[in-house]
């Protein structure tokens, strides 16, 4: 992921406490921030109440274990364990995804859980003065290792017989008010997906996903089946690699009843069979027992831009740097689909 403005808390910190008469006046007070200090050997089951704090000091005591309601403090973005005595750390611990800096030098630790993988916001793991594992330390000491170590847990996560799956959460539909039947009409859902191009699905950009799921040989079946899930009459996909349109998407969807148009970025023209190949566009899928295409476009961004900017810097600088385009095709309902009155045309977009 691309790293965000990250400032850790201060080592020199200093703490006011509020007056009596302060807080007789009523004054409110705001902290963030909590330290725990005193060899201490067992945390508070109060502490986990604490969900607005944003960094949490508790090294230099004597706990041994970290109980895994630590995945309460849902906001924190810096946890430091250092000087302890933890042998382990609860799988819980991953659940806190805001994290920038984790520090856990100087403890027990042989292990470290997989769903530290899943910190994909990390910029700092201290893991020094633990008798890990060779293999982990051989990762962590590489160049960018944080980042190396993680994803190595990530990917390896789903491998792990006690880490079930979890699916992804069911879609919110919004209810559409009933159509009025006593007037001619014609009744027909249109689809609009992003399937995301092999080419943009990195780590980089998706450092929170493992990178097994980010290919695309995985991604493209469940992709197939959610859009034949749906069952849309139109079906309107962007981010469509030109391969994959002819190959994959056109193929697979055929069986299906549709047919199908396509049109890729503007710079294919300009590049060899080889490389256009991998080049991204748009698609627009359609039911052919419903509709017959009368005419299709490609709209070229760029080129309407200096038809049309009128001399603006500012619409040539934003469009003419990009390729981007559009498709549209006019369809013409079958008779057949119609309620009560004749044919009528379509132009989604």
């Amino acid at each position: 992921m691309p790293k965000e403005k990250y400032d850790p808390p201060d080592p020199r910190r200093m703490y006011t406490l509020m007056s009596s008469e302060e807080a007789a006046n009523g004054k409110k007070s705001y902290w963030a921030e909590l330290e725990i200090v005193g060899k201490v050997r067992s945390l508070s089951s109060a502490l986990w109440s604490l969900t607005h704090l944003t960094a949490l000091h508790i090294s230099d005591n004597s706990l041994s274990r970290i109980p895994p309601d630590i995945a309460k403090l849902h906001n924190l973005v810096y946890l430091d364990l250092s000087s302890n005595k933890i042998r382990s750390l609860p799988a819980e611990l991953g659940n806190l995804v805001n994290l920038r800096e984790l520090l856990l030098n100087n403890n027990q630790l042989r292990v470290l859980p997989f769903e530290l993988g899943k910190l994909f916001q990390l910029q700092t793991l201290g893991l020094k003065g633990n008798p890990l594992a060779q293999e982990i330390l051989n990762l962590y000491q590489e160049p960018d290792g944080t980042r190396r170590l993680l994803n190595y847990l990530l990917d390896n996560l789903a491998g792990t017989k006690r880490v079930p799956i979890e699916q992804p959460p069911p879609r919110s539909w919004i209810p559409l008010q009933e159509p009025d039947r006593t007037r001619p009409a014609a009744l027909f859902s249109v689809m609009c997906y992003n399937v995301l191009c092999d080419k943009y699905a990195t780590r980089q950009l998706y450092g929170y996903c493992p990178s097994w799921a980010l290919h695309w040989d995985y991604r493209k079946k469940s992709i197939m089946q959610e859009i034949l899930n749906c069952s849309a009459d139109i079906i309107s996909l962007q981010e469509v690699e030109t391969e994959q349109y002819y190959n994959y998407f056109l193929v697979e969807l055929k069986e299906h009843g549709y047919e199908g148009f396509f049109s890729p970025k503007s710079r294919a023209r300009t590049m060899s069979e080889s490389d256009r190949k991998h080049v991204d566009g748009c698609a627009v899928f359609y039911k052919t027992e419903k509709f017959s295409l009368v005419q299709k476009h490609t709209v070229e961004f760029n080129q309407l831009a200096m038809a049309n900017s009128e001399g603006s810097e500012a619409m040539l600088n934003r469009v003419m740097t990009k390729d981007n385009i559009g498709v549209a095709v006019l369809l013409e309902l079958r008779k057949e689909m119609m309620e009560h009155s004749g044919p009528k045309k379509f132009g989604p977009c």
